[in-house]
């Protein structure tokens, strides 16, 4: 969705007199950016009265629940001080801009990256990275996305200050890196991102990867970037690069720096705390750094907001775990034992939000469920009953409790494999993400076999779904029918 330039001058007078800045709108209360990024349930008085079906539609609500993280404003500011100060240097209007492009589409003809040298008497001309890295499921992600969402995306100029500036603003976007290393998918991943945001055509335009080397595919990036004056990019999953150590011609640190950095385009890049440790050790011959180590190294230097796992007891938690357990769903005793729920609740999910909101809601529709049934044996449950709790665990998120067991006792290496499905990269946080994430991987054609004598054949097919994965898939589905 794109919205009408409107030019607005800023309190700092060296963002002013530049379109691209000017129609860029900031919050400046911080109450008010919270009370926009928070999604709370509101559930009915009467939700226990209600018929079946309006009581799972209340339900649905907990699915979209979100308490901003503490890191949130800090991290709203230092997104929108790194878009407005990047637009500083790249004021559309000026010569030097306007060469600039220019120099970005002869790059693109000729199928490279532009990659200007210092620019004598104007500073630095690289813009600036910084990095949010921590835990998968601790909602790094889903905090950068929410912040991003509250920044106009797609911007439309036509006049500016009595001139013909006839121009679509692309302010932000945010990719994933893709896991097999290829700078293909990472440029159709990129182009996807623009068309979902300017209803452009680019990943249809540069589809045919026969006829379009990587490098074209990347220059195409680049010149795209410039084209439509792009804020920031955020690029997730940046950890993935950790496993291109063997893919040629796979994407670098200093690939991504002279992508974007270069032409003044900041990063904001968002990793698993493992990745960044991981990236600490690599050697600066290593081609996943780049050429240029010491550049590429300051990229992940900038490590001002790390995400993490929530305790019992802390602010974050105990707000999640309210808006998540609403006074309205609570059904039955309530009485000092809540306290050993919530432990529970904290030690089972790991204080992770990703999980703590899966959990809750499997926990109210399991219960809502039970009472629903006939007979006298199903009244005696009530919400915070914590063999409840761990039945359904125990049924809705068994395949990922090796998982969560490593993050308990530390081992976050182990976490992060095996919250990963081994084939698509893809996390999953309950049993029914990691069957969706099987189901995924293609049934291979099967093969024909020939008997001995050659007379006759008769096939047969190789799976990579184990069986007793399945199983466990069907008898999940027919207890959360």
């Amino acid at each position: 969705m794109s919205i009408e330039a409107v030019y607005k001058p800023h309190l700092d007078f060296n963002l002013n007199n530049n379109p691209l800045s000017e129609a860029v709108h900031v919050e400046l209360s911080r109450e008010q950016l919270i009370k926009n990024l928070t999604e709370v349930p509101y559930i009915q008085e009467n939700f226990w009265d209600l018929p079946e079906i309006y009581q799972q539609t209340q339900l649905r609500q907990l699915t979209e629940v979100h308490i901003p993280v503490p890191q949130t404003w800090n991290l709203y500011n230092k997104i929108l001080s790194l878009i407005l100060f990047g637009y500083v240097r790249r004021n559309p209007l000026s010569k030097e801009m306007r060469m600039q492009y220019a120099r970005i589409a002869e790059c693109m003809r000729l199928g490279k990256l532009y990659n200007p040298g210092p620019m004598i008497g104007i500073g630095p001309t690289t813009a600036a990275s910084s990095l949010v890295y921590g835990d998968s499921g601790s909602g790094k992600t889903k905090c950068i996305r929410s912040i991003l969402g509250q920044v106009e995306q797609v911007i439309n100029h036509k006049i500016y200050q009595g001139e013909h500036f006839k121009k679509k603003q692309l302010v932000w976007i945010s990719f994933d890196l893709p896991p097999n290393g290829s700078p293909k998918a990472m440029a159709a991943n990129f182009f996807r991102a623009v068309d979902s945001a300017l209803d452009t055509d680019y990943a249809e335009q540069w589809s045919d990867h026969k006829k379009f080397s990587a490098d074209q595919l990347i220059a195409a990036m680049q010149h795209i970037a410039a084209t439509h004056c792009l804020g920031i990019v955020h690029i997730d999953e940046l950890q993935f690069m950790l496993g291109y150590k063997k893919i040629k011609d796979s994407p670098s640190l200093q690939t991504l720096e002279t992508l974007f950095n270069k032409i003044g385009v900041p990063i904001i890049q968002s990793s698993t705390q493992q990745g960044v440790e991981l990236f600490d050790s690599l050697e600066d011959s290593d081609h996943r750094l780049g050429h240029d180590s010491t550049t590429v190294r300051r990229m992940l230097n900038d490590r001002e907001f790390k995400f993490s796992t929530h305790a019992y007891g802390s602010e974050y938690f105990t707000e999640l775990f309210n808006a998540l357990f609403p006074s309205s769903l609570i059904y039955g005793i309530q009485n000092a034992s809540n306290e050993n729920f919530k432990i529970k609740f904290q030690s089972l999910s790991c204080g992770l939000p990703a999980i703590m909101t899966r959990l809750a809601h499997m926990h109210h529709e399991t219960l809502q469920t039970l009472l629903m049934k006939d007979g006298c044996e199903y009244k005696n449950y009530f919400t915070f009953d914590p063999q409840l709790l761990d039945r359904v665990y125990t049924n809705q998120f068994h395949l990922i409790d090796p998982a969560l067991k490593a993050l308990r006792a530390g081992n976050r290496e182990d976490y992060e494999k095996k919250i990963r499905d081994k084939t698509t990269n893809k996390t999953t946080y309950t049993n029914k993400d990691v069957i969706k994430e099987q189901k995924k991987v293609r049934t291979p054609v099967p093969k024909i076999l020939k008997n001995h004598d050659e007379s006759s054949t008769q096939p047969s097919t190789v799976s990579k779904l184990q069986l007793d994965n399945f199983l466990i898939g069907i008898e999940d589905s027919k207890d959360a029918n």
